[in-house]
């Protein structure tokens, strides 16, 4: 089983009463943030291109997209910008779906120290919670929004190699938006939802406040 979430070694330099584990319970995450950074990128390659997944790292980032709480503001970086992402993202909680898995590892080559950094990947916990692996976010944002993406990264790529920049941004922003969306629900209510099919939807209790 992972651990379902990650935290930076200066975590434990405080009074809090919680065990000495990376292993614990999201809730004891939550205390040390009051804002968080939901994030989202998206590549201008696919894995086939770099010798598969083992080599997300030579992905290159396209866009970066990511939901601030304490500005309450959408934000979308460019390659060149960043720098001004990672200072983002020391200062918060950094939120994401797969964001161990995929999103931090391709942003790692640019700098960003992950060392610094408290996250906590929904997807990870979602799985645990389940035991399934390889949930969807279309299932859980169907499940517990009942919306879904208009596009995929794939599709992504091919806006990047078509210079078609602005596309890309605003689909990177309704990811984000949906994470931020199912992450507030499960803190608000207890549980997210997953749609697998019509007839199928089973809710899962989180603990995510």
């Amino acid at each position: 089983m992972k651990t379902r979430i990650k935290l930076n070694p200066t975590y434990w330099k405080h009074s809090y009463c919680i065990p000495f584990s990376e292993d614990v319970v999201p809730s004891s995450l939550f205390l040390k943030h009051k804002h968080f950074l939901v994030l989202d990128i998206e590549t201008q390659k696919i894995a086939q291109e770099v010798g598969g997944w083992s080599h997300i790292e030579n992905l290159g980032v396209s866009v970066a997209c990511a939901y601030d709480s304490k500005s309450d503001e959408f934000l979308s970086f460019l390659e060149k910008d960043l720098k001004n992402l990672f200072d983002l993202c020391e200062e918060r909680l950094v939120v994401g779906y797969n964001i161990r898995g995929f999103d931090l590892p391709v942003l790692k080559p640019y700098g960003l120290d992950t060392k610094k950094l408290d996250t906590f990947d929904l997807m990870i916990d979602v799985e645990n919670l389940t035991r399934q692996r390889y949930l969807k976010l279309e299932a859980i944002a169907r499940g517990t929004l009942g919306v879904g993406k208009f596009a995929d990264g794939l599709q992504a790529v091919e806006w990047w190699k078509t210079g078609q920049v602005q596309k890309i941004i605003e689909y990177c922003i309704q990811d984000v938006k949906i994470t931020r969306d199912i992450f507030q629900h499960g803190r608000h209510n207890g549980h997210i939802k997953i749609q697998r099919s019509d007839e199928n939807i089973v809710q899962v209790p989180v603990q995510w406040n």
